[in-house]
Parts: structure tokens; sequence; C-alpha cells
């Protein structure tokens, strides 16, 4: 009943300014939407009978990942009936994004809608509902929601990076360098750990956190070099590469940017170029592509710590 309960449910939706000059059909917009905020303050006071007043009587409701069908405004009063029983401190809130009137006396609504039950998760869905005006009254013909999406986990917007979990070793610029991708132990951020071993003695270290941006929808990482260089940049995905855009400020204060491109061979062997790099405004030349191949733990260095994209 939940999912039916939100039958196409509006809030509040921004009305044109009083005095605004309008045309007919944004004047019969305007008087649309302001049906459809009375009937959303009628629903959260918690009473079928009134509720069922704002539909036809040959009213149709569905939702669509179920399928789920009630017909008629007396199904409809038994449906809200049950429900307010359930849940009689639920609460509508949302928006009408889109009406669109079609002749005098019939629009359409689009739009999205919450509906608050108690304590959890409130029920979100998008509609496009059908509205008749019948007897001066703008009324309830049709609604059609599905669910939005849920939101992914960390976990799940990250896990497309998995085949990356394990340990990886490439040779550059007279140094090896060993990385060790792994799980954070919430799995919420995948942690990257580097130990660079050059020929002349010196050894290196960092840390390279990769984690989910809600707000922005995308893959977003963070670096921090044993030298004090950090920076962060963002991940993007195209097909079997994986593009890493960064900005850092180095140990000396310099300003440091450029992309990692991580073409992925197979499940063992990864290509690794950057390009478009530029210190302090000044470009630089790009690298030679360089192979990065998986080995076996054990062959990982002793003391390691996670990485950054900018050792290897």
């Amino acid at each position: 009943m939940k999912r039916h309960v939100i039958l196409g449910l509006w809030a509040i939706a921004v009305c044109p300014l009083a005095g605004q000059a309008q045309e007919p059909d944004e004047d019969a917009a305007a008087v649309v939407r302001q049906r459809l905020t009375s009937y959303v303050e009628t629903f959260n006071q918690g009473d079928a009978a009134p509720v069922v007043e704002y539909w036809t009587t040959d009213a149709v409701s569905v939702q669509e990942e179920s399928g789920e069908r009630t017909e008629g405004r007396e199904a409809l009063l038994t449906e809200f009936k049950r429900f307010f029983e359930d849940f009689p401190n639920a609460q509508l809130t949302g928006a009408v994004e889109h009406v669109q009137m079609v002749g005098d006396d019939v629009a359409i609504a689009e739009g999205d809608v919450t509906l608050i039950t108690g304590p959890g998760e409130p029920t979100q869905a998008i509609f496009t509902a059908v509205l008749k005006k019948q007897g001066g009254k703008w009324l309830i013909a049709s609604s059609h929601e599905r669910d939005l999406p849920t939101p992914p986990t960390p976990y799940d917007a990250l896990k497309e990076l998995e085949w990356a979990v394990g340990t990886w070793q490439d040779q550059i610029d007279g140094a090896t360098v060993t990385s060790t991708v792994r799980w954070s132990p919430s799995q919420a951020f995948l942690l990257r750990s580097y130990h660079a071993q050059y020929e002349d003695g010196e050894d290196a270290s960092g840390t390279q956190v990769f984690g989910w941006d809600p707000l922005a929808k995308q893959i977003r990482t963070w670096t921090f070099h044993s030298d004090g260089t950090f920076g962060d940049g963002t991940v993007s995905n195209n097909g079997d590469e994986w593009i890493i855009k960064m900005n850092q400020i180095q140990s000396d204060g310099t300003l440091a940017s450029g992309t990692t491109v991580i073409t992925k061979i197979d499940d063992d062997t990864l290509q690794v170029q950057k390009i478009g790099e530029s210190l302090d405004g000044e470009p630089l030349p790009s690298s030679d592509p360089v192979t990065v191949v998986r080995i076996a733990d054990e062959q990982a260095p002793a003391t390691e710590t996670p990485q950054t994209e900018g050792a290897s």
C-alpha cells in the first residue's frame, strides 16, 4: 500500500507572482499547481475521505515497478483508510516540475514526491498525472509513478574498481614502485599505498584514497605523499580506461596538475600514462606509457604506506 498511496501526490511548487501578466495556459497551470498544493495539505491531515475528493470517480493509480493498479474512487478510499490506520503521522512533500495544458479542461503534471511514514528511509518517486476539470474543480484522473533510483552506497559506487585490489609493480626513472590497493575496513573507501625504491638508495611512500562523492555523483580521490605533497582529483571511466584528473600542492608550495590515464590490458596488466601535466602553469611533456603488473602479495616490500598516483 505504501507504494500506491503516494499516488502521484505532489507538494508545493512555486506559483507565478501575483500581478504578473500571464497567458491563459499559464493561468490555468497556476490553478492546477494551487490545487495540488491544497491536495498535499489535505493528505497531511491524515483523513482519507477528503483526500479522495480530489480524485475523479473513475480515477486510476498505477505503480509502474510493481504493476499495482487501483481503479475508482471507492477503491482509493479503501486504500487510503488502510494506509492512514497504519501510518497516522505520514507526511508528504515534493515538487511539481512541469504542468502542460491539453485543452481547457485537461492538464498533465510531472514531478517528484517524498513520503515519510516514520523512522527509516522515506519513499521517493517520480510521477506523471492527468487532471481533468469537472464541476469547476481540477481532479486527478490518473497517476503513474515509479521509484527514484536508490542512491548507491560508497561500496556500490566503488565496486567497479574492485579489480584493482591487490599488489602491483612497475619500474620507472630508476625506481621500482610497488603499490597495494585494498578496501577500508568498512568498504566505504579504496586505499592505495605505494613504496618507491630508487637505485641511489632513497625511497618514498604515500597514500591515495578513493571515495564516492554523493553530491557530485562521481568518484573522487585524495593523495598524500611522504614529502608533504598533497592533492585531490576526480576519477572517471571510459571503457577500459580510467582517467584521474589531479591538482596537487607540492611540498615546496608549487602547484601541479595533470591527468593519469590507466588502461586495463587484462586482469593482471595495466598501462599508465601521464598527460596534460603542468607545474605552476607551465606545461610539461607527457610521459611514456608504463606497464604495471600484478604480483603476489608476499613479493611486496615489508614497509608500505597507502599511495597516490604521483609516484609511478
